[in-house]
């Protein structure tokens, strides 16, 4: 196999420019080719405006950047790519369109050239079929901004040589970037995993489960994740994203990558994010990332005063509540017996009463609580309606513990005034606290626990009261599809957790989560949720056998 010293890359926008830059800055020639001038001077721009902000951020120097750009050529004729050793592809994602170019190619380049597609989702054994030498062809798939993200993902067909394999990963590897080698199927590792959840995460905003705003606190807060996922639609590409979701729907067939009906009416109606200047998100202008008020902003809610607030529990937990609470301004009535009805008589001025009994004796802090455990404590049936009977009618009566906020609204009679509230663990981002309302509950009551959960030192999100509410609802079954993925021989622990980790950004890869959250805590949320009342399809939340394996077998996914 020929040493790569010299890469052509066809395709100039974003992605393709970036390309160019990454194989610039290790030190190969490289050759930039497009259509027509005009584009290839928006290549150019591209390329010089990236290589001037690391500049101005101190990444580069002004020697650094005029040693790179003067190792690219721009052209506008594939005939200058006749001396490359490797020719990469990024034009559009149309097939017709792709077969035009390697069928080009294999009258221009020599026959131990490689050629590669950058393509995210479409079939390489596809677009390798009709060219004369299938065998040359591979996926090099890099992650947008391509200087910026580590993951590179080599994609080879059942014809795929093992010495260009080799020869794309070696190269990979020269450029300082984290390959993983996996098999021909849409949507590869990276976005087959994405796409399953960013299809969860549009069925919850488009049924109301909870706004868009709240739905990215969740996930870039309360999971860690760089960013929720409607900014991140935004950032891809709208349209780009109902194509590579139609691509991967059309491999599975699986209602958990059905297409969205309101991710398709936008793309029709133009609104494609940051690039077309509105998306879920409108922008200062298009391209730009400054996110300004439109029409779907929340109007800000004055909250109702609050001086008192009662905690009913005993125990770290409820404790910890109570302290930062405290902390927080408010006064505070602690009953840690919630058996004792003098007691708890004491709560009756509160403007907000939380039920946080203990849930079990490792519970350590506020921070480690977890649903769907036993409450050893008094029956949170019973408890509530005597705190309906003892607190004003204006009281809003919480709990930190697996319930469902409708029926405790019945039970106290106030359904307009019963919320169930998850913390969660903090994460590199800070912490969330999700609020679980029903359809009958009250804005003002939603106003007042949103000051609250922010004078906690947290950030609040309001959802519909269904199972996992929206962090599990969206992390769990992420994990758990990963789970199938590793199950289903397709590509190995490491590989996928370094696709996410270096291709998406996760602070760590999905199998690194799971063994810190603990296995059997995501078996436990993949059943509720396959109960039937989180909303979701059930093939996206039924519990892959290998976790349940891990579970019984008490067994890390990695390490030792």
């Amino acid at each position: 196999m020929r040493e790569i010293t010299t890469v052509g890359v066809i395709g100039l926008g974003t992605m393709g420019a970036g390309i160019v830059e990454v194989f610039a800055r290790g030190g190969l020639d490289v050759v930039g080719v497009e259509t027509t001038q005009e584009y290839a001077e928006r290549g150019r721009a591209i390329l010089q405006a990236s290589t001037d902000r690391a500049v101005a951020r101190g990444r580069l120097d002004e020697a650094g950047q005029a040693e790179i750009l003067g190792r690219v050529t721009i052209s506008t004729d594939l005939g200058d790519l006749a001396g490359a050793d490797l020719v990469v592809e990024a034009v559009p994602e149309i097939m017709g369109l792709k077969h035009e170019v390697f069928g080009k190619l294999d009258d221009i380049v020599a026959e131990d050239a490689v050629l590669a597609s950058n393509t995210s989702s479409l079939s390489i054994t596809q677009i390798a079929a009709p060219t004369r030498h299938p065998g040359r062809v591979v996926g090099l798939h890099f992650f947008n901004p391509a200087p910026v993200l580590k993951l590179v993902e080599v994609i080879t067909t059942l014809r795929s040589d093992p010495a260009v394999v080799e020869a794309v990963v070696a190269v990979s590897e020269r450029l300082g970037k984290k390959s993983v080698v996996v098999g021909d199927r849409a949507g590869f590792v990276a976005n087959y995993l994405l796409f399953g959840y960013f299809t969860s995460a549009l069925r919850m905003l488009e049924h109301g489960h909870v706004s868009r705003e709240d739905l990215d606190t969740a996930m870039r807060v309360g999971a860690g994740l760089p960013m929720g996922p409607c900014t991140l639609m935004d950032l891809v590409g709208l349209d780009v994203c109902h194509h590579i979701g139609d691509v991967i729907y059309s491999h599975t067939r699986s209602s958990m990558h059905a297409p969205s009906p309101m991710l398709g009416r936008m793309v029709t109606s133009g609104l494609l994010g940051r690039k077309s200047g509105r998306g879920f998100y409108t922008y200062a202008r298009p391209g730009g990332g400054q996110v300004v008020e439109d029409a779907q902003t929340p109007a800000p809610l004055e909250a109702p005063t609050l001086s008192t607030v009662g905690v009913v529990g005993a125990g770290e937990v409820a404790e910890e509540l109570a302290s930062r609470l405290e902390e927080g301004g408010y006064g505070v009535v602690h009953v840690p017996d919630a058996e004792d009805s003098a007691e708890l008589a004491r709560l009756a001025p509160a403007g907000l009463v939380i039920e946080a009994q203990e849930l079990d004796t490792d519970v350590d802090d506020l921070a480690d609580l977890e649903d769907g455990a036993e409450l050893p404590g008094r029956d949170v049936d019973d408890l509530f309606a005597e705190l309906g009977e003892i607190t004003g009618p204006q009281t809003v009566l919480a709990t930190v513990n697996a319930a469902a906020a409708v029926a405790l609204g019945a039970i106290s009679g106030r359904p307009e005034r019963c919320v169930v509230l998850r913390v969660h663990a903090p994460t590199g981002n800070g912490q969330v606290v999700e609020i679980g309302r029903t359809s009958v509950t009250d804005e003002a009551a939603l106003a007042m626990l949103r000051e609250v959960v922010t004078r906690l030192g947290a950030e609040p999100v309001v959802c519909r009261d269904r199972a996992g509410l929206v962090v599990d609802a969206l992390l769990v079954p992420h994990l758990n599809d990963a789970v199938r993925m590793l199950d289903e021989g397709y590509a190995s622990v490491s590989d996928i957790d370094t696709a996410l980790q270096h291709g998406l950004g996760y602070p760590t890869g999905p199998f690194a989560m799971i063994d810190a959250i603990g296995a059997d805590e995501v078996l436990a949320v993949c059943e509720e949720l396959a109960s039937g009342s989180s909303g979701l399809p059930r093939d996206a939340v039924e519990p892959s056998p290998l976790l349940v394996e891990h579970v019984l077998l008490d067994r890390p996914f990695t390490g030792a």
